[in-house]
This record gives C-alpha cells, structure tokens and sequence, in this order.
C-alpha cells in the first residue's frame, strides 16, 4: 500500500503536468498573437510606402505612441509581474514590429551607449559604433544617433541636424525607465507628443528661470545650455530653430523638440 508521501508526490506531479500543460497553452496562444502583430505591422508597413520606397514613406519609429502605449498597458494592468517586465516584454514586441516594416540602424559611440540602445529598441535593429554618431544620420548612413547628454559638442550637432532635417527630431532620453537617463537619441522618428513630455530647448542664463521643473541637462561652451522642460519655456517661438541663434548677447530661446518623459515604474 502506497505511504502517504508517495500519494502527495504523485498528486503534486499531476498538478504540475496540468499547469505546465496550460502554460505550453498560453505560450502557443501568445505565440500566435506576436504572429498576428508582426503580420499587421507588416501591413501598416506597405501601406506607409505605398506609392513610394519606404524610407521615402511616414516613418516608422513613433516614440509618442509608444510610449503612450507602454504606460497605457502598466497603467491597466493587475497582476504578479513587475512594470519592469511589461516594459521589457513590449519594447521587443514593438522592436520587432519595428523591424518587419524596416529595421532602424542605431549607431552609438560605445559600449555602454550601444548597450542602452538594445534594452530600449531591441534586438531586431542593426546596431554600429561610430565616432560621431549624428554624422552618419546626417549623411542617411544611421536612422539613430545616441550621444551622452553631458556632450555639449553633440548637442551642437543634433541641433544642426534637426535644422536641416526635418524627418528628424529628438526621439528619447534613455533608459526611459530611469529618471535622469544618461543618454540622448536622436534621429529619424516621427515628433508627436505622448502625453507626458519634456520639452528640450537651449538657452542663455538670463532667460532660465529658477524654477524646479526645469533641469539643465548640459552646458554649452559658448555659455547657453540645454534644458528640459516640464511644459514649455517662455520666449521660445514655435518656429525658432538652432540656425536662429544670433549673437551671444542676443540668442532667443531655441526649441530643439520635445521626448517622453521618463517612465516611472
């Protein structure tokens, strides 16, 4: 006759096979709806290059959406899983909806940076290193530049790019996950707004009110510096550009653009 200890180890082994077997269930399930996703964006894909190439088509990296998406599904879920993970989970669905339609080149000027980028934008994009990371978008080599946020040089440069370029804008302040993030992309993207954005400008001391929701994000070394902005700055004209910038007793404030505000899990 079978010890009670036999009987709940075979007990807990029937429990196990039938939540593994609902687990392989979901996995196929899940499987099937990635599917379903990748085939739709597929198709969004041609229907954005329809009539054309498609790198001549609306562009495929949305940052507003995304990140309204992002915080729309933490903010409906209830469950054991961590914001982190949800996180996690759709930056590569999404990374690889991406990559179906077109996959982004993402340039970075090391290690650290390149690393970055993978979290954020996944692993189906084509990643490189470079020197100067906003030249190769310039020129159309790179669709994304990430560049330190403490380099005033490569801000001078993004803000030469988005004068000349207008597919361009600045996209996000990464990881979107943490407030303070080190680093800037930059690059080809649509500039719309998600619903919880800080607006970037450049502007000279005198024109910087001290106020908390403005943080300096680098100093330039002509004596301006770049801000983010919760909300809009004063005195910064819709249409102003970085090729405005006259005389240093006499620079407006300069729009750059605006990116997601960081995520807050």
């Amino acid at each position: 006759m079978p010890a009670d200890s036999d009987k709940a180890s075979a007990a807990l082994a029937d429990t196990l096979a039938v939540l593994r077997a609902r687990i392989d269930d979901v996995d196929s399930r899940m499987l099937a709806a990635i599917t379903e996703r990748m085939e739709i964006s597929q198709r969004v894909g041609a229907a954005k290059s329809a009539g054309g190439r498609a790198e001549d088509g609306a562009p495929v990296h949305r940052p507003g959406r995304e990140a309204s998406l992002i915080r729309a599904l933490i903010a409906r879920y209830d469950g054991p899983m961590e914001s982190a993970a949800i996180h996690a989970v759709w930056r590569e669905v999404i990374g690889a909806s991406i990559a179906v339609q077109r996959p982004l080149v993402v340039v970075a000027p090391d290690s650290a940076a390149e690393q970055a980028a993978r979290l954020h934008f996944g692993a189906s994009q084509r990643y490189a290193w470079a020197a100067s990371p906003i030249v190769d978008v310039a020129s159309g080599e790179a669709d994304i530049a990430l560049f330190p946020v403490r380099d005033g040089d490569a801000w001078k440069a993004a803000a030469g790019l988005l004068a000349v370029r207008p597919d361009c804008a600045l996209l996000w302040r990464l990881p979107f996950t943490a407030p303070g993030g080190g680093w800037i992309a930059v690059g080809r993207g649509a500039a719309e707004e998600s619903g919880d954005d800080l607006t970037v400008a450049i502007a000279p001391p005198d024109r910087v009110p001290d106020d908390p929701a403005i943080e300096t994000l680098c100093a330039l070394p002509d004596g301006r510096a770049v801000l983010a902005v919760d909300g809009e700055l004063a005195d910064a004209p819709a249409d102003a550009g970085p090729a405005d910038a006259g005389p240093a007793d006499e620079r407006p404030v300069l729009r750059l653009g605006r990116f997601p505000a960081p995520l807050e899990i």
